[in-house]
């Protein structure tokens, strides 16, 4: 996949009334050996969209495995994105590609 860039995009949410955010779940546990590296790549994609346009959930499923049924998790991390998810550590193309794809979605009623 080619490089993707983010500002070719109108994805921040400007406006000072505007209240939507793509909302990433990240699940993960302590003993999950990937979790870190997984963490950090969704961290650093999030930066490219600026702090207002997401909202970052982590979740531990040791501590909450409720949410991980709930939203059917079998492996860690998972990362949910709309109606998108992945396992594993994904590379920022694909992270890139369903937070575009949730906005592009799900607009303002995000």
């Amino acid at each position: 996949m080619g490089n993707f860039n983010v500002s070719n995009y109108d994805i921040h949410t400007d406006d000072e009334n505007s209240e939507e955010k793509i909302k990433i779940l990240f699940f993960k546990s302590d003993h999950c050996a990937f979790c870190p590296a997984a963490l950090e790549r969704v961290r650093r994609t999030i930066q490219q969209f600026g702090e207002d346009a997401i909202e970052l959930e982590i979740i531990d499923v040791e501590k909450d495995p409720d949410m991980a049924q709930k939203y059917g998790v079998l492996a860690l991390p998972t990362i949910i994105i709309g109606d998108k998810s992945v396992a594993g550590v994904p590379d920022t193309e694909k992270l890139l590609s369903m937070i575009l794809t949730a906005r592009l979605t799900y607009g303002d009623d995000y």
